[in-house]
């Protein structure tokens, strides 16, 4: 039969739990404690003079609207600069196209006249 855990018992377990994992990191929390600033280290950290120095709600609101409005002339430059290789590949593109176009047709043409030339090398009966 399996022994039940009692709330004495899971309390006992916690409690044991705890007391190890504060011998694992007791060094490490003292260290700690002695490092941080006591409240009347900082008294002198910030001055009611020091707080006029540090940036209001309002001054961080008008930089994001000022880093906004920079990135957004930069992305119009960017966009600009990429439609105009754009549209620089475009026109590459439709002149190469016309420019097999119209090798196309001068094969056709040759062809052509090719085949006009052997009908009439077979009616008049010369072979060139």
């Amino acid at each position: 039969m399996k022994k039940r855990i009692t709330i004495e018992n899971l309390a006992g377990m916690v409690k044991r739990g705890f007391d190890d994992i504060g011998h694992q990191f007791g060094d490490a929390i003292e260290r700690l404690r002695k490092e941080m600033a006591t409240k009347n280290d900082l008294k002198h950290f910030a001055t009611k003079e020091d707080l006029k120095h540090f940036a209001t709600k309002e001054d961080l609101v008008d930089f994001k609207d000022d880093i906004i409005g920079e990135v957004r002339k930069e992305n119009a430059k960017v966009i600009q600069s990429n439609d105009k290789v754009v549209t620089k590949l475009d026109t590459v593109i439709k002149e190469l196209a016309a420019h097999d176009l119209a090798h196309k047709r001068i094969d056709d043409t040759l062809e052509n006249h090719k085949r006009r030339i052997g009908k009439l090398e077979g009616v008049v009966g010369v072979k060139s």
